[in-house]
């Protein structure tokens, strides 16, 4: 997680504390203990995936044989959502790390990050929905399916939900407030998630699905909605802004499109507060532009807002075809990259969706409809990163990482499906882009720079190093039920899970979450800790 560095430990008897980083959020207190805390989804506001503050996973000690499974802990529940993870936590007078994860089944919990001990737990939200209550959906049952957002100000813990208290005939979501430390639910919560209608859509809870990670963002958590798998109902695509001191203030964007346009995935931010969310198809085929299958940036103050204005949205020219064949633009999370210096445009959005195209988006001008051939010269710069970019079996289905290894080049770690891009001769996995800029004109591009090995179903990678150094991209393939790390610099794999480690049924989209030394995966029924034995 490469994130802002907020609080620095001053000399005590000689002795120079660690950073401690924090997401990009609202300024907060350090933690009581040094180490690296996780507390958004993919480390940071801006998605990015990097801990460069990691001292003890380097190459050479992954690959020394001694790297493997610490301990496995049990969970109620399939887990879709990246395990968090806080230091300094003092439970019962003594600190302790916590490791937090949900489950379908509406259950939280907290592990000693050292041993795997439960700590508490399970924190029920409420009885989950089960698949037959809903028109369609590859869910079952559906309950906590987004990664939650830790507030360390407050030691509070917020998890969004789907819950009934009537066998699936009433369908409410729930967004609980609970105390790191004691699993305890703070008062006056969970709450209803109820937004006000915006663009004179109203929020239809059955047939909308919680699954992108939630955002805590200057004391307000902002969680997205799309719909469940098979495109089935009347929904939309959803930004709900809940304050968490006054949760009923609830404020809203949704896609103004007919039906659908859908917000999968997670939203990032930018550090000047502006959210960024990514649309799946729409059902308007006439070629009128509705934000369906777009990047958008929504302003957050006053409120939530949406100029509508090209500055602020990318729609690929090839739009309508990509509504037809349900190829979503937003089936992966918009990556807010660091400003790239020496580029004519440094403020740039990177994303890749199931056409397998991946975009750089200029954020000081998104550009609004591109006028491009579908795949290369949309937006800032385009161009096919896996298949054929015709093909609807290849493509991009989970969030980018990005490290910057100095004077080595600037890299975006893509995981995708169908046949890795040329020079490359494998299929699916990771492609690593190494950004550059255009010799006379220094616009914005990227090259490819390696592919790791062949996968089935490659989640998206989180990447670990010491600053510029020592790079390691960590990946979930699903379809194999392996671990994987590959040598950020070369994409040689270092490390897979053998036959002794096999992963159980992991789920697409898995993050490894890489703190201190430890690797945590959590998959269907269980929590893995990994590290060096």
């Amino acid at each position: 997680m490469r994130s802002v560095r907020i609080a620095m430990l001053i000399l005590v008897f000689g002795v120079v504390a660690r950073l401690v980083l924090l997401p990009i959020a609202p300024a907060m207190p350090a933690p009581a203990a040094a180490g690296v805390d996780l507390l958004t989804y993919r480390g940071d506001a801006a998605r990015t995936g990097w801990n460069d503050a990691e001292q003890i996973l380097t190459p050479a000690a992954v690959h020394s044989g001694a790297f493997g499974r610490r301990w496995t802990s049990t969970v109620d529940g399939e887990v879709y959502a990246q395990p968090l993870v806080a230091h300094g936590v003092s439970v019962a007078g003594a600190s302790r790390t916590l490791v937090f994860v949900v489950t379908e089944r509406d259950l939280v919990y907290a592990f000693d990050a050292a041993n795997g001990n439960r700590v508490w737990g399970p924190v029920s939200l409420g009885a989950p929905v089960r698949r037959a209550s809903l028109l369609c959906g590859n869910i079952d049952p559906v309950g906590i399916t987004s990664t939650p957002a830790i507030d360390r100000a407050s030691s509070t813990l917020y998890v969004a939900g789907l819950t009934t208290p009537d066998n699936g005939r009433t369908k409410i979501y729930k967004m609980a407030a609970i105390d790191l430390a004691t699993g305890a639910i703070r008062a006056g919560w969970p709450v209803a998630i109820a937004p006000p209608a915006s663009s004179g859509i109203q929020f239809n809870a059955p047939a909308q699905q919680q699954r992108g990670a939630l955002l805590l963002l200057r004391g307000i958590v902002y969680v997205p909605f799309g719909g469940y798998f098979g495109d089935c109902g009347e929904y939309h695509g959803w930004v709900v802004g809940i304050p968490t001191a006054q949760p009923s203030r609830q404020q809203a964007f949704v896609t103004p499109t007919h039906r659908a346009g859908g917000i999968w995935t997670a939203v990032a931010a930018d550090e000047a507060g502006n959210l960024y969310a990514s649309t799946g198809n729409s059902f308007d085929f006439s070629g009128t532009v509705d934000f369906g299958e777009s990047v958008v940036r929504l302003t957050t103050a006053p409120t939530l807002a949406f100029s509508g204005r090209s500055v602020d949205f990318f729609t690929p020219s090839n739009f309508v075809a990509l509504n037809e064949s349900d190829t979503d633009l937003g089936s992966s999370t918009p990556l807010v990259l660091p400003s790239q210096p020496g580029l004519a445009t440094p403020d740039l959005i990177f994303i890749a969706g199931k056409q397998g195209v991946g975009y750089l988006i200029n954020r000081a001008n998104m550009g609004g409809l591109s006028r491009g051939d579908g795949v290369t010269g949309e937006a800032a710069f385009s161009g096919c990163l896996f298949g054929t970019c015709s093909d609807r079996g290849a493509g991009v289905f989970a969030a980018a990482a990005y490290w910057d290894a100095g004077t080595a080049g600037r890299f975006i770690a893509v995981p995708g499906h169908g046949n890795q891009p040329a020079p490359c001769h494998g299929t699916g996995g990771v492609v690593a882009l190494r950004l550059g800029a255009a010799a006379t004109t220094r616009a914005a591009a990227f090259s490819v720079a390696w592919c790791g090995p062949s996968m089935i179903d490659a989640g998206p990678p989180a990447v670990s190093s010491a600053g510029a150094a020592g790079g390691v991209v960590w990946v979930v393939d699903s379809g194999a039920r392996t671990l994987s790390a590959l040598d950020a610099t070369t994409g040689e794999q270092i490390y897979v899970t053998g036959a002794g480690d096999v992963l159980g049924s992991a789920r697409r989209f898995i993050s490894p979450t890489v703190v201190d030394g430890r690797v945590f995966v959590g998959i269907s029924g269980s929590l893995y800790s990994f590290g060096l034995k």
